[in-house]
């Protein structure tokens, strides 16, 4: 493989395989939280789209964050 090929493709996916680690990681625990969040709620309370919203709104906010970092930090190194 080329070194060309390499640094335009491998090594910024080698990069980014641990923070897609995370991400998946961090996503399945909101989503097991979440779960247990609706099982354990009481019957008889409905609770507002917003609520339910802010459980992924939130994190996803953090997210792109982190995206955005990654992506500038991207940037400075080449």
């Amino acid at each position: 493989m080329s070194d060309i090929l390499r640094d335009a493709v491998v090594n910024p996916v080698r990069d980014a395989v641990p923070f897609l680690v995370i991400t998946v990681l961090w996503v399945l625990v909101m989503l097991v939280l979440y779960g247990l969040f609706l099982v354990t709620k009481p019957g008889n309370i409905i609770y507002d789209a917003w609520v339910h919203a802010t459980v992924f709104v939130v994190p996803a906010i953090g997210f792109l964050g982190q995206v955005l970092q990654q992506a500038l930090s991207g940037q400075h190194r080449a």
